[in-house]
């Protein structure tokens, strides 16, 4: 069983109180919770050898996560003792490179066990055809999208949701598994997962898996390159005609796909082992970002009020400055008919042309009514500035 949500933050909180600010827990600092645990030294000493996964001395939080769990199974009774190869749904992504390595310097990659011949299986058919068409290379490519890890590997208990839903015994499965696999590794890479897949979705259609893997693929196997071109490959013969395969085989992992939400497309999405890195529950990644998120909301806050003030700023200055602009306009123009009204009185100027006093004190009314104007739309547009500052503030306190 995989970590749960309780679990990280359980742990979380554990490890933070441990290593006081620190990213890491050394032998003295985690002694005194494994001891507490209540587990013998020999048990203790194999969870420490199977958490400290890059071999430091240390545990980060993702080993010490991995060092809780070991304890809480056993302790729980989910597991009879502490095992001694870490289980695949327990190495965290991002160091799922060191175990694989680990694993093959000491040849304990375990080989899954080949099962009975089965060529005399009542019901299915032969002319299997290795040929993988590009409606079915889609699927296969979506699957594999969906479970590979960052290295581009995929495991054999990836796929076990997938198993679930064909209507493929499981001996099958296996025998498939190995003939892609000869060496026995821990993963397989993108052409020989394909290649697993299409044997999956043969036998899912009723022909038989054949005993071997032709020269070809074995040889592209190592190369990591597999050749789709029909003359090349298909060396199983003319397929026998079956009114019912094309059915069968549209299904193949329809259901599967739908329910990682890849149904009609081939995106990826993560289903294999704990993913400490970029995790399929998205609480754990929230988990271990939860130290810096304060601070970034703090940070966000202040940009925002920050802006506010600039953009208020910036809105306040421009209208008071086109205010003010218009209003000095209108002031040299009063200024202006105020002097030719004096003009006027006096019999200077353009008066003598005959220029009407009563048209002058019209034009200097309706020059005042116009500053007036101007003056009781600058006040309106102040108050809407204020307005609008005090809806800025009570958002502000809102948040």
């Amino acid at each position: 069983m995989s970590i749960n949500q309780s679990e990280v933050q359980k742990y979380w909180e554990i490890f933070a109180v441990l290593a006081n600010g620190g990213d890491h827990l050394d032998g003295s600092q985690a002694a005194s919770v494994l001891k507490n645990s209540g587990l013998n030294d020999a048990q203790l000493e194999r969870v420490w050898d199977l958490a400290d996964i890059d071999n430091d001395g240390r545990l980060d939080f993702e080993e010490f996560c991995v060092a809780m769990k070991l304890i809480y199974n056993v302790l729980g009774g989910e597991a009879s003792d502490i095992p001694e190869r870490l289980p695949d749904y327990l190495v965290p992504e991002s160091k799922f490179h060191l175990v694989a390595a680990t694993q093959a310097l000491t040849k304990t990659a375990p080989k899954i066990e080949t099962p009975e011949e089965e060529d005399d299986t009542p019901g299915l058919k032969d002319g299997f055809d290795w040929y993988i068409s590009p409606a079915d290379k889609g699927k296969y490519e979506a699957i594999y999208s969906a479970n590979v890890d960052r290295h581009g590997q995929i495991t054999f208990a990836a796929l076990d949701d997938l198993y679930s839903s064909l209507d493929v015994p499981d001996t099958d499965i296996r025998f498939a598994w190995n003939l892609v696999n000869p060496n026995a590794d821990l993963t397989v890479g993108k052409d020989q997962a394909l290649a697993f897949l299409h044997m999956l979705n043969q036998r899912n259609e009723g022909y038989r898996i054949p005993r071997s893997v032709p020269a070809s693929l074995r040889a592209s196997f190592e190369k990591n390159q597999i050749n789709y071109s029909v003359s090349s490959v298909k060396l199983g013969g003319d397929r026998a005609p079956s009114g019912g395969s094309t059915s069968k085989k549209n299904a193949f992992a329809e259901g599967y796909l739908d329910r990682l939400g890849l149904g009609g497309r081939t995106g990826g999405y993560k289903t294999s082992g704990t993913d400490f890195s970029s995790s399929k529950e998205q609480d754990w990644e929230e988990v271990r970002l939860k130290r810096q998120l304060a601070d970034l909301e703090s940070k966000i806050k202040d940009s925002e009020a920050a802006a506010s003030k600039r953009a208020a700023r910036g809105a306040d200055g421009s209208r008071n400055s086109r205010a003010a602009l218009v209003r000095r306009e209108l002031e040299q123009m009063l200024d202006y008919k105020r002097r030719e009204l004096r003009d006027l009185e006096e019999g200077k100027g353009s008066a003598q042309g005959g220029a009407s006093l009563a048209s002058a004190r019209d034009d200097l009314e309706l020059m005042k009514q116009q500053v007036e104007a101007l003056e009781s739309h600058l006040a309106q547009r102040n108050d809407v500035l204020e307005d609008l500052r005090r809806q800025i503030d009570d958002e502000k306190a809102r948040r």
